[in-house]
């Protein structure tokens, strides 16, 4: 068993791809933008970054539905396949000497490729688990990969132009993508059946949002982080090669440095989230985000410009974590879903039109003042939202009895608070008699069960296994796959 608590050959062969998916994803990035920025300077470099994500947040959508209607598991492993036929493509380009805008038409069809296995990783998950322990696990740990490509990629992608060229960080990319096909071949995973009233659903979405102003501030208010981080990419490359007068080395060093904050924001997320009001660990964190913007103005080394950039990472990680939990909170959850779609839309386009700002930001105010505005921006930003978000905060439902009991269950432990909220929302409280049945052994059970208070017991062919006392959950694989319950509960006591 791992770390993670997978369990699962196959599970942990995905997992594996989706690490790969990670690093790769932000690696060939960084070397197409360093490449263009090479021959053209900022201003090249967001025209470039605003080419390759448009694209993709236009069609991502659309072809995440087509690939989606073949079984899951064939899907799981075309996406990865296509990943690596359009960096192979693109490898031969580079290696062939081709023009940039070939090289950037071809970097586009890549990053369209690369909306694809994200979704379907995280939709594959519930299939592959084997318990709801794994389940939990999973998830965790997929999200705490992305945080450590978006640190982890840009470094390697410099590291290596700097030794042998553009030419290996794309082909190595190629290469691991690759691998990621073969790791997701023969998953076996059935074809899942499309909701009725699907299209209807997304329509409904929009509309929702369109129609709540409290929930559309606070998507426009995420926007905003996402649009500052849109810009990252270029700033990072522009700081470190006027500033600090660094290769490509540093300059993915620079760029990846917010992954740094990420990873830790997203642990310090977890006592923010269990306060009954978010309005201000919003706003905190928005604060917290811009503030080290504004110190870059002062800043001449590479150490500090990287501790800045990873406090700004972890403010916007928090702020992130605190607007999820917040939606959560105040959303109808058979619409959450649809809600959360329109929030990727949001995303998208908001790294679109960062991309698109960096190159002015960079001609007008010059590399290192040029944070100065994005700092301003997050500061004061949520002070304009902030009559929309109060309505939101005042109709939010914060259950903290529930998510402590939660929290206590082992296999829950690695569950993200956002999640872990939706969880609490989901929950019922129910009164038991001593001798009442909750569970029938060969019976469908589609419900987890945590004692709070009195005993349960467990039964397996009329053998008492276990007896569950507070905090206890049981749980067991026919939970996470809906198929026939292994044993019986059974109250011994009122709880």
């Amino acid at each position: 068993m791992t770390r993670f608590g997978v369990t699962d050959a196959r599970l942990s062969r995905v997992m594996v791809a989706h690490a790969l998916f990670c690093v790769i994803e932000y690696s060939y990035w960084t070397a197409v933008l360093l490449l263009a920025y090479q021959e053209g300077g900022p201003a090249i470099a967001g025209a470039v970054l605003l080419v390759q994500l448009l694209p993709a947040a236009l069609l991502a959508a659309p072809l995440g539905s087509l690939v989606d209607r073949l079984p899951r598991g064939t899907a799981v492993a075309l996406a990865h396949a296509l990943m690596a036929s359009t960096l192979t493509v693109l490898t031969i380009a580079v290696w062939a000497g081709a023009s940039l805008p070939v090289i950037v038409i071809l970097s586009s069809l890549a990053t369209i490729a690369f909306a694809l296995p994200r979704p379907l990783h995280f939709a594959a998950l519930p299939q592959l688990a084997s318990t709801a322990r794994g389940l939990v696990r999973s998830n965790s740990a997929s999200t705490f990969l992305e945080g450590v490509g978006v640190f982890v990629g840009p470094a390697i992608a410099g590291a290596l132009i700097l030794i042998s060229g553009t030419t290996t960080v794309i082909a190595a990319s190629a290469v691991a993508a690759a691998i990621a096909a073969l790791l997701c071949l023969r998953l076996r995973l059935p074809y899942v059946n499309a909701p009725d009233g699907a299209d209807e659903g997304a329509l409904a979405g929009i509309r929702l949002v369109s129609h709540d102003r409290p929930v559309l501030a606070l998507l426009l208010l995420a926007a905003v982080s996402f649009v500052v981080t849109g810009t990252f990419e270029i700033l990072g490359i522009a700081f470190a090669t006027d500033v600090l007068n660094g290769d490509e080395a540093v300059a993915g060093l620079v760029m990846g440095a917010e992954g740094i904050g990420l990873l830790i924001g997203s642990a310090l997320a977890l006592g923010v989230t269990l306060r009954p009001r978010l309005l201000k660990p919003v706003a905190v964190a928005f604060a917290a985000a811009g503030l080290p913007l504004l110190v870059m103005v002062a800043v001449g080394t590479l150490p500090l410009a990287m501790f800045l950039l990873a406090l700004c990472g972890t403010g916007i990680a928090m702020s992130a974590v605190a607007a999820r939990t917040l939606l959560q909170r105040t959303t109808d959850g058979t619409v959450l879903a649809r809600v959360f779609a329109v929030q990727e839309s949001v995303t998208l386009f908001g790294l679109t039109l960062g991309a698109l700002m960096a190159p002015f930001f960079v001609k007008v105010f010059g590399a290192q003042l040029a944070y100065l505005p994005l700092g301003i921006i997050l500061i004061f930003t949520p002070l304009l939202a902030l009559p929309a978000l109060r309505a939101l905060d005042r109709r939010a439902v914060f259950r903290p009895d529930v998510v402590r009991l939660l929290r206590g269950v082992p296999f829950l432990v690695g569950m993200s608070p956002p999640s872990l909220e939706y969880l609490a929302q989901k929950a019922q409280w129910i009164d038991v008699e001593p001798g009442q049945a909750l569970v029938q052994q060969g019976h469908v059970n589609e419900v987890l069960f945590v004692v709070d208070s009195g005993q349960l017991a467990l039964d397996v062919d009329g053998v008492r296994l276990h007896v569950l006392d507070k905090g206890e959950a049981f749980e067991e694989s026919a939970l996470a796959q809906a198929s026939p319950s292994t044993g019986t509960l059974i109250a011994l006591t009122h709880a």
